[in-house]
């Protein structure tokens, strides 16, 4: 959407009085605990969710993740997670604290608190439940003494906390993408805690908790005012959660605009100022710390009528869900967003960060409220009941950091009471908001945007409906209206995409116009308690190809992502890199149709389910909806061949086969880094090193140096071969030398090509100096870091090799031209576009 269809879309109020909220975490629980001073947004909202008090889930998978996470929350122990705030504040701990990212010595101590706070009151609000506001009403009185024992308003579990934060203000600022004066991301950890405060006085009626948040407020606002511009935004530079967001809502929640003046301390121009102009500049930024500023400039914009903040919000939820997401609604590749549409490259090893379609989704209904278009309610649905639902295990509600889509990964399932990862407080939140977003209103419009077993009530409105549904797997969904007004109403019902030619709806049995406006069958009439609704929703099979290499496909059956199965998943411990699995034979399809369904034969009694006919290399397999995978080894994305294009294929691998029964023969030895126990053989030394993991294979790089000591041929003239891998989130310059002589300069530019290449260098005659072996060193350079090595192999000069092809699994380069060509490539890429200009802006 360009700046004029966005400005034509958006309707600025008039005045404060002429809309009461945009969307339902913007608005109240408990009507009695709004203050007088409360500010009522100048954008009109088109259309409201229903809120979580108003939609209560019934059954189907949406309320049985809800219900898994609910008995989570009231199994944590409040006095654990609270325990660094009260030691931190000088008081006597209650209890033992929980270990993990929260623990003693990870610097997110306190994170897990305000997702938890934040979470309980969602549920409370999503359930009734009493028990969710006890708990919400004791962590908000445990905070409220912590800062009393601070004594200036701090109430944060930060190790060294506060006094990093005096630094700062002195403008003594070291910033890095997670560190900020030696503390990990704080400013992202203490959003916790303000966020969770918020939502308790929002969603619970707990008017103490806007009062800590408020003396927080005052504290950050004591720190941030001594800091000029210049040094806000090299503060910035590390990330900040969603302060802008927080903050913006307090100057809602009190009115007074001292708030909203502090959230402009967290506007990081050199990420948000291109989505302003609609410039795409994702490629290379973290997404977890990237999201939560949109998510920012779009409250801002709600609130005070800049179409700068909702141009910014608009366009990267556009360019985040049309060009870097997956087939699952998931997005990223080891947490960072890459080139747009360029996703094959990167649908192997740890995709698909679970923080990230937290924030998508919150961000998403958010814009629905500004702009009811259908492109967000799809993007919900695929989102919930794909990558939402398949990041926890419904049998023992283990939630997931990472849900991969390639072939042959698992889930990376988290330890719920050791590790307390970022996407376990997101999931904590995420789950229990499930119910948010199914149903919007406006003055006589209801929206039905996601079908679900759910109830609804819309006491302005005058209506109670049920809708009842076996949907996913299902294809029917039936509305019952227990309740109407005595006037006209519209009722708006989402036509999918991907319903097929039978889509029908009836009222009380008579089918109705089943032509869609925008996405949605209208039905306006005086309705009456009694009426019925039924729904027809035909899914039907499809391929989503990814844009830059069409062969490699997701498979669709209706929204729901199908993945091959290819059994359960092995002992933790086993394969090698979280998120992938032991190497497995991957098979592929082969057949002259994109049809899926001329080749997949659904299972008698299982909904949702096929198995290949005849199709699969090197054996048929089971398919299954994606998100009902859990401890299996699966492929999300599948790769289709034609006959004639697996036939090239099978040729190219047998010769690549010989080519590498070549290089074996010259090979005088070779090592692949990573395994301790090879490494040891190889004489492994280093500084400031680590082992890298990607695509199941391990390597070794760092910011300092490593060495190993490899045989080589004093007879012959030997050449080093060493593996990198081409994907990098950023520069890297490195040297290597032989036995103390320098034989390379290496500089590898940013990218998002996901395969493994060689590069090549002779070994200079006097190598060895006649010994059998020499010692290589790799060794950063100019403050940068190594390149991962995956492999080193020293062969005899005189073989000879074809050059392979390019889309090998481990291409072998002995071609200097080439590898000249790739150098001067590389220069020329860094000439037209530098990776850090002057400005500090990327433009793309």
């Amino acid at each position: 959407m360009d700046r004029r269809s966005f400005v034509a879309a958006i309707v600025i109020a008039p005045s404060a009085a002429a809309v009461s909220a945009a969307f339902e975490p913007r608005e109240m629980a408990a009507a009695a605990a709004a203050p007088a001073t409360r500010v009522a947004p100048k954008v009109h909202a088109v259309a409201t969710p229903l809120p979580l008090t108003a939609v209560r889930l019934t059954g189907g998978p949406l309320k049985r993740a809800q219900e898994r996470d609910a008995q989570y929350l009231l199994d944590l122990d409040p006095d654990r997670i609270l325990s660094f705030y009260r030691t931190r504040a000088g008081l006597p701990k209650k209890a033992e604290p929980y270990g993990g990212w929260d623990g003693e010595g990870r610097q997110l101590t306190g994170h897990i608190t305000g997702h938890h706070l934040s979470a309980v009151s969602y549920m409370f609000a999503a359930t009734g439940d009493t028990r969710f506001k006890q708990r919400a009403d004791y962590i908000v009185g445990e905070l409220k003494v912590v800062q009393d024992a601070h004594q200036n308003g701090y109430a944060g579990a930060i190790m060294g906390g506060e006094k990093a934060f005096d630094e700062l203000a002195k403008g003594n600022i070291r910033s890095a993408a997670f560190d900020l004066n030696g503390l990990w991301s704080p400013w992202y950890t203490l959003h916790k805690t303000f966020a969770g405060l918020r939502d308790a006085y929002r969603h619970t009626g707990n008017r103490m908790a806007l009062e800590v948040e408020t003396r927080f407020a005052a504290w950050a606002e004591g720190i941030l005012s001594r800091l000029d511009d210049a040094q806000t935004q090299k503060m910035l530079g590390t990330e900040f959660g969603g302060m802008n967001e927080v903050l913006a809502d307090l100057y809602a929640d009190t009115g007074d605009k001292r708030w909203l003046d502090l959230s402009y301390h967290f506007e990081y121009r050199a990420v948000v100022d291109p989505w302003k102009h609609f410039e795409d500049d994702l490629n290379g930024l973290h997404g977890n710390a990237t999201i939560p500023k949109a998510i920012g400039s779009v409250a801002r914009f709600i609130y005070t009528g800049d179409l700068n903040d909702g141009f910014a919000g608009s366009f990267f939820w556009d360019r985040v869900v049309h060009h870097h997401t997956f087939a699952s609604g998931g997005d990223g590749k080891d947490e960072y967003f890459r080139e747009p549409d360029h996703l094959s490259r990167i649908t192997e090893g740890r995709t698909a960060e679970s923080c990230n379609v937290y924030n998508m989704l919150k961000l998403t209904r958010a814009l629905f409220a500004l702009r009811p278009d259908v492109d967000y309610a799809e993007f919900q649905e695929r989102a919930l009941f794909n990558h939402a639902l398949g990041s926890m295990d419904p049998d023992d509600f283990a939630m997931c950091y990472m849900v991969p889509v390639g072939r042959g990964v698992r889930k990376e399932y988290q330890n719920m009471a050791q590790s307390f990862t970022c996407c376990v407080g997101t999931g904590m939140e995420n789950h229990a908001l499930h119910g948010l977003g199914l149903y919007f209103t406006a003055a006589d419009k209801l929206w039905v945007n996601v079908y679900a077993p759910s109830t609804a009530s819309w006491d302005a409105g005058g209506v109670r409906l049920s809708m009842d549904t076996s949907f996913p797997e299902g294809d029917d969904a039936t509305m019952r209206i227990e309740a109407a007004p005595a006037r006209p109403m519209t009722l708006l019902l989402r036509r999918p995409r991907w319903a097929g030619d039978g889509f029908t709806v009836t009222v009380n049995g008579a089918a109705q116009d089943t032509l869609a406006d925008g996405g949605y069958v209208a039905l306006k009439r005086t309705w009456r308690a009694g009426d019925t609704v039924a729904l027809t929703l035909p899914k039907t099979l499809r391929l989503e190809p990814l844009v830059d290499n069409p062969r490699r496909t997701a498979i669709m059956w209706g929204p729901l992502m199908l993945a091959g199965d290819l059994g359960p998943e092995p002992p933790r411990g086993e394969g090698r890199g979280r998120g992938t699995a032991p190497a497995v034979d991957l098979p592929v399809i082969v057949s002259s149709s994109r049809n899926p369904a001329d080749w997949l034969k659904p299972i008698p009694g299982k909904p949702g389910e096929f198995q290949t006919d005849g199709v699969g290399r090197d054996k048929d397999f089971l398919l299954a909806p994606f998100y009902r995978l859990h401890r299996r080894v699966y492929m999300g994305y599948v790769d289709l061949y034609t006959p004639a294009d697996w036939e090239k294929k099978t040729a190219e691998d047998a010769a690549q086969r010989e080519r590498q029964r070549q290089l074996d023969a010259a090979t005088v030895g070779y090592l692949e880094p990573g395994s301790p126990q090879r490494e040891h053989d190889f004489n492994q030394q280093g500084e400031n090193t680590n082992v890298a993991l990607v695509d199941q294979r391990a390597g070794r790089g760092g910011r300092g140096w490593f060495s190993f000591d490899l045989p080589v041929d004093p007879s012959q003239a030997n050449v080093l071969v060493v593996t990198y891998h081409a994907d990098s989130r950023r520069p890297r310059t490195f040297e290597i030398l032989v036995d103390g002589q320098p034989i390379a300069e290496e500089r590898f530019d940013v990218s998002s090509d996901d395969r493994f290449f060689d590069r090549e260098y002779p070994l200079p005659a006097s190598a060895g100096g006649g010994k059998p072996t020499v010692t290589v060193r790799f060794q950063a350079t100019g403050g940068s870091d190594i390149a991962a090595v995956f492999g080193i192999r020293v062969i005899r000069r005189q073989a000879q090799f074809p050059t392979p092809n390019s889309n090998a699994q481990f291409p072998m380069n002995h071609e200097r031209r080439a590898a000249g060509i790739e150098v001067a490539q590389g220069e020329l890429r860094r000439a037209i576009c530098p990776v850090a200009p002057a400005n500090g802006r990327r433009r793309v």
